[in-house]
C-alpha cells in the first residue's frame, strides 16, 4: 500500500476534529469567572466570548487564505521564512520549540492528571498520568498520523457526548431552577434576557472597553489552535494530488482551509452555548467563588455528584485532545526545520512520520511536566503565539504580488486579515497593561531567537517553495 493511500485516510472530518482537539482545552472551563468578576454583567461576559470567537473566525479565513495559495507542512516557520526573511521564520520555529508547543502540551497533560486524579494541585500522582498520557499520544502519532487522528477522533466524540449530556441537564434545570436551601430564591448569574439592550447602554463608557479588551487577552487564549491543521496542509495537498490528474495545480485541494474555519465556527458556537449555560444555571457568588474548577460546581449545583462526574472527565478529555493534537502539529515545524538545514536531518521525516521529532517533543513536554508548575505560562504563551499568527498571515500582504498569481485575494479575505491583525495588536496593547512581563518575556523570545539565527545562519541552505 503506498504512502499516499495510507494519508488519505485523514479527511475533513479527521481535520476537524484536529482543529478542534487543539482548540479545546481547559481556558473555556476557567476564563468566565474572572470575567464575571471584571464585568459584572453576565451579558458583558457572552459579548466578549462573541468577540473573541470573532477574531479567532477572521484569523481561521486569514490561515485559510493562506493554505489555499501555499500548501505547506511547518506552519507559521514555513511561511515567515519563505516570504519575509529566513530570521523571521526561524523565530517562529524557534517559539515553536521552546514554547508554542512544549510548554503547551506540559500544561493540558497536567490539567488532565488533576481533574482524573480529582486534585486541584500537580502532584506526583497527576504528573505520573501526565506522563503517560504524552506518552501514549506520542506512541499514537509515532505509528502514523491516521492511527494518532482515529484516537483525536473517539476523543473529541466523547467530549461532545460530555458536552450533549451537561447541555440537557442544565436545560432540564433551568425548567424548575432551585438553590440547596428553598427558602432562598435562584438567581442566576445571567439573570436578565440577551435581547434587553439596555446593557448596551455601558458600553459609551471607555472604561468598559478596556475591561473588555483586558478580559478578551485571557479568553482569546482559550480560541487558539484554530490554525492547526495547516501544519499539515503540505501532506494533505502532496496525497490528494498524487491521485489527481496531472493538470491539478497545487493548492487545489480545500481541506485544510474548509477544517480551520468549519472547527472556529463550530468551537465558537460551542464556547458561546457552554457559557451561557454556566451563567444561567448557577448564582454569581457561587461562580466566583468557585474560581478555576468553578465548572465543575455548576455541574454538581445542577445535577449532583453524577454530573460534576461527567463535567471532570469531559474536561479531561478537552486536555487529552489537546496533547493529542499538538504532539501531531508541533513535530512538523521541526521536521521542516530539519528539511531546510536548520535542524539536525534525523529530526525530519522517516516513511512519512517524523517520529524522531515526536519523541523530542514528548521528551521536552514530559521534563516541563516534571520540572515546573507552568500553569502560570499560559497568557505569554498565548500572546507569543498570537504575535506568530498576525506575522504568517501578513504574508498574504507582503508577499501580495506572489499570493495573487496562485489564486487572486478576495476582499473577504483582505477583510479578514485586516480584522485578525487589529485584534492581534490591540491584545498586544493589553499585554502591556495586564501582563508586563509576559509583554517583555514575548520580546525576549523573539530577540533569543534572531540570535541564535544569526550564529546558525552559515549552516543552513534554505530550499526554495516546491511548485
Amino acid at each position: 500500500m503506498s504512502s499516499t493511500s495510507r494519508t488519505r485516510s485523514i479527511g475533513l472530518v479527521s481535520l476537524v476534529c484536529l482543529v478542534i482537539g487543539n482548540m479545546i482545552g481547559s481556558g473555556v472551563y476557567i476564563s468566565s469567572t474572572y470575567a464575571l468578576g471584571a464585568l459584572g454583567d453576565a451579558r458583558l461576559v457572552l459579548l466578549a466570548w462573541a468577540l473573541g470567537g470573532a477574531h479567532a473566525i477572521c484569523g481561521a479565513i486569514a490561515y485559510a487564505a493562506l493554505a489555499k495559495r501555499i500548501p505547506m507542512s511547518g506552519g507559521e516557520y514555513a511561511f515567515l521564512s519563505r516570504f519575509v526573511h529566513p530570521s523571521v521564520g526561524f523565530m517562529a520555529g524557534w517559539i515553536s520549540l521552546i514554547a508554542g508547543f512544549t510548554a503547551p502540551i506540559a500544561t493540558a497533560a497536567l490539567v488532565f492528571g488533576n481533574y482524573m486524579s480529582e486534585s486541584r494541585t500537580a502532584n506526583d500522582t497527576t504528573r505520573w498520568i501526565a506522563t503517560g498520557l504524552i506518552l501514549a499520544g506520542a506512541l499514537f502519532h509515532w505509528i502514523h498520523l491516521k492511527t494518532g487522528s482515529w484516537v483525536n477522533n473517539g476523543i473529541v466524540l466523547l467530549k461532545f457526548i460530555g458536552f450533549a449530556v451537561f447541555a440537557f441537564a442544565c436545560v432540564s434545570f433551568l425548567q424548575h431552577p432551585s438553590t440547596s436551601d428553598p427558602n432562598v430564591p435562584f438567581v442566576p448569574a445571567l439573570n436578565e434576557s440577551l435581547f434587553s439592550l439596555e446593557y448596551l447602554a455601558k458600553l459609551d463608557h471607555g472604561a468598559i472597553w478596556m475591561t473588555i479588551l483586558v478580559q478578551l487577552f485571557f479568553i482569546s487564549l482559550s480560541y487558539t489552535g484554530f490554525n492547526a491543521s495547516i501544519y499539515l496542509a503540505g501532506e494533505i495537498d502532496r496525497e490528494q494530488i498524487g491521485g489527481a490528474p496531472s493538470n491539478q495545480p497545487i493548492g487545489s485541494n480545500m481541506l485544510v482551509p474548509r477544517s480551520m474555519i468549519i472547527a472556529c465556527l463550530l468551537v465558537t458556537a460551542i464556547y458561546l452555548g457552554l457559557n451561557y449555560l454556566f451563567l444561567a444555571c448557577d448564582t454569581r457568588e457561587a461562580i466566583l467563588a468557585g474560581g478555576d474548577y468553578f465548572v465543575s460546581d455548576v455541574a454538581y449545583d445542577v445535577g449532583g455528584s453524577t454530573l460534576r462526574w461527567v463535567m471532570r472527565i469531559t474536561i479531561a478529555l478537552s486536555s487529552a485532545t489537546s496533547v493529542l493534537a499538538m504532539l501531531a502539529t508541533g513535530p512538523r515545524v521541526y521536521a521542516q526545520m530539519a528539511a531546510d538545514g536548520w535542524l539536525p536531518s534525523w529530526l525530519g521525516f522517516q516513511n512519512g512520520v517524523p517520529r524522531a521529532a515526536i519523541g523530542i517533543q514528548a521528551a521536552l513536554s514530559i521534563a516541563l511536566v516534571w520540572l515546573a508548575n507552568i500553569l502560570d505560562m499560559i497568557s505569554y504563551l498565548g500572546i507569543t503565539l498570537t504575535v506568530c499568527g498576525a506575522l504568517a498571515t501578513s504574508t498574504l500582504w507582503i508577499a501580495y504580488q506572489a499570493m495573487s498569481d496562485r489564486r487572486p485575494i478576495a476582499w473577504w479575505e483582505h477583510a479578514a486579515l485586516a480584522v485578525y491583525i487589529a485584534g492581534a495588536l490591540l491584545l498586544l496593547i493589553a499585554a502591556w497593561f495586564v501582563k508586563p512581563m509576559q509583554f517583555w518575556c514575548c520580546l525576549a523570545t523573539f530577540a533569543s531567537g534572531f540570535a541564535v539565527y544569526l550564529v546558525s545562519r552559515g549552516r543552513s541552505e534554505r530550499r526554495p517553495i516546491a511548485g
